[in-house]
């Protein structure tokens, strides 16, 4: 820990990404009755949070080819500086009481878009700017202030939209954008491509990151299963969670509490995960995985605030924990110089397939009722996170040895 503390663009990136992620937090919280405060329903909900994700999965594969072909630190910088526009746009409307939702649903696309460029940028520089042997460290004492940031952002977002509106949190969120960018400015990531590069090579680039994709099983088929999981767990906890907080905890204040145990598991997951490089990757992240179930079912059986603050807990806890082995999993077997372009891919599945679940999720409450919908939630989230385990290369994943470099290289 010491060595990552006095690595400098470890540490501007680290506070980058801590930033970022408080006002989102912040924010995260404010969407649903955002859209409930501008007419909208559990069906608008669905639509805003869709029209966020619609451009990701289409932008991943270009933003991972654009961080390789020119600058990563660049393409993060102008991500984020895009979506503090747009964000700082949502709560000028809001606070002027003239947003409506097709307002949220148009602002959310280019958010959305922004982000289809961040995500495989960012998820390229930790390896970049730490050593091999830091890497399990790195990506968790990441995770740890951002989950911490989790208990404190939602918390403070549940006071301020009951006491302020959905307003002011997404101005807290929009500067908290512009706040990164400008310290992300100063990581100093190097260029993954020294020699000079045209444009029509960019296909190639492209073509790349899909060969190796696709040449590993495991890979692919752990990222369908995330995808499934993600799908179903967002759909329940974004959007038919803020319902069943309506109508049967009392409102956005209980909510915010139940999210604020989610952060703490999260954290517990990274404190975890600091002190433990797992070797058996692929059935600890399917173990991990199964835990999202929880809070699904509790609130399908109409469970209390405490318990279903449990549950969310337990399962912050297995997402975390499956997150930092799944980042170190890649980093560690993909080369440094395809990450970015591999990773892009990797992101397009999960991405591709939570706009469905936001869609569908307002329906299917109106449809079957809101508890047959999470009790379906769950049971598909326990399906997906079992069925890989039959393949044998499921099982025997494991990550592989990692020889200490001296102190020296290390903190170079």
């Amino acid at each position: 820990m010491t060595a990552l503390l006095r690595n400098r663009p470890y540490r501007m990136y680290w506070m980058g990404q801590v930033m970022s992620q408080l006002g989102s937090d912040i924010s995260v919280v404010a969407l649903a009755f955002a859209v409930f405060a501008a007419g909208g329903g559990p069906a608008d909900l669905g639509l805003v949070l869709a029209a966020r994700m619609i451009p990701q999965p289409l932008l991943a594969v270009v933003g991972g080819a654009m961080a390789y072909r020119t600058s990563t630190e660049r393409v993060m910088v102008g991500a984020h500086l895009t979506s503090g526009l747009s964000q700082s746009a949502a709560a000028v409307l809001l606070l002027s009481g003239t947003a409506q939702v097709w307002h949220l649903i148009l602002l959310a696309l280019v958010t959305g878009a922004a982000n289809g460029f961040f995500v495989p940028a960012q998820q390229s520089v930790v390896p970049q700017i730490v050593g091999p042997e830091l890497l399990q460290q790195a990506n968790a004492m990441l995770r740890f202030p951002q989950n911490a940031s989790k208990m404190a952002g939602r918390a403070v977002g549940g006071i301020v939209v009951a006491f302020a509106g959905p307003g002011w949190a997404i101005a807290c969120d929009a500067l908290s954008f512009f706040c990164a960018a400008l310290l992300l400015s100063r990581v100093g990531v190097p260029l993954l491509r020294k020699e000079s590069t045209g444009h029509t090579k960019a296909v190639k680039d492209v073509a790349e990151g899909w060969r190796v994709f696709r040449s590993q099983r495991w890979m692919w088929v752990m990222v369908l299963q995330n995808a499934i999981a993600l799908m179903l767990w967002l759909a329940g906890v974004q959007v038919m969670g803020p319902v069943y907080a309506t109508e049967e905890l009392g409102g956005p204040q209980p909510w915010g509490l139940a999210v604020t145990a989610l952060a703490v598991g999260l954290a517990v997951g990274s404190a975890v995960a600091m002190a433990w490089r797992p070797r058996c990757a692929g059935p600890l992240i399917c173990g991990c995985m199964a835990t999202m179930a929880l809070p699904m079912a509790v609130m399908a059986t109409h469970g209390r605030l405490a318990v279903l603050s449990l549950a969310m807990l337990i399962a912050g806890a297995g997402v975390d924990t499956a997150m930092v082995t799944w980042t170190g999993l890649m980093q560690e077997r993909i080369p440094v110089e395809q990450l970015s372009r591999v990773l892009s891919f990797s992101n397009v599945g999960p991405l591709a397939l939570v706009p469905l679940g936001y869609v569908l999720a307002g329906p299917a409450v109106q449809v079957v009722g809101l508890n047959a919908a999470l009790a379906l939630s769950a049971t598909g989230i326990l399906a997906v996170a079992v069925i890989p385990l039959v393949l044998g290369d499921i099982r025997t994943l494991s990550r592989p040895q990692i020889e200490p470099r001296t102190r020296e290289a290390a903190v170079a």
